[in-house]
């Protein structure tokens, strides 16, 4: 079967990894979400930021990807974005939360300890039908994942609709899917306090 991110994935590999200097190295993982945030770096002065999004992707995509586009990297925080597009494609809130379970031991068998953020399923003017099951979907994410020592479950999507409907709509401008300047601007500001508390201090791996 043809992969149709062997391309993207290719393009990803050649890109010369960012000098950590004595900067934690932070692997941004998942989506076009975060394939479109060009200004990632700029979010995250602390860190040294590698974005491994590729468009369209899914969680099963990511999982089949891990070991080409994680593991290598041994960063010292892993944050994983994907989800919606899964939900879209018909995979239910539960195969979703599999998903992610699998994404955990990935990570674990890989990474050990490093502590990895799942980044709540945002909710976009493009996929307002079935924003219900987008909620069901965040809600039974972040149960499973409370009390885990090394995985969080980050809402950035409660600060985006919890201020309004007006206030919901300016993170989204002519593409109704993807956020604009703003709603990136408040998925910086939750990354960076959970980054911070999660490996504030920590070096770079040897």
């Amino acid at each position: 079967m043809t992969n149709p991110f062997a391309a993207e994935v290719a393009a990803l590999l050649a890109r010369p990894a960012p000098l950590a200097h004595r900067r934690a190295r932070v692997l941004f993982y998942g989506s076009s979400t975060f394939t479109l945030w060009h200004d990632m770096a700029s979010h995250f002065p602390d860190f040294a930021v590698i974005n491994h999004g590729f468009g369209g992707s899914t969680l099963a995509d990511c999982l089949a990807h891990f070991d080409q586009l994680v593991a290598p990297v041994r960063p010292c925080a892993l944050v994983v974005y994907a989800g919606d597009n899964d939900l879209e494609q018909g995979v239910s809130p539960e195969q979703v939360l599999a998903l992610v379970r699998t994404m955990v031991g990935r990570k674990r068998d890989a990474l050990g300890d490093t502590p990895m953020a799942y980044v709540s399923i945002k909710v976009s003017p493009a996929r307002l039908h079935f924003m219900h099951r987008i909620g069901y979907t965040n809600r039974i994410i972040e149960g499973a994942l409370a009390g885990e020592a090394d995985v969080r479950f980050v809402d950035t999507t409660r600060r985006m609709v919890g201020r309004g409907m007006a206030a919901w709509q300016r993170c989204y401008g002519d593409d109704p899917l993807h956020m604009n300047e703003t709603g990136y601007r408040i998925w910086g500001r939750t990354l960076s306090e959970y980054l911070a508390r999660a490996i504030s201090g920590a070096a770079p791996p040897g």
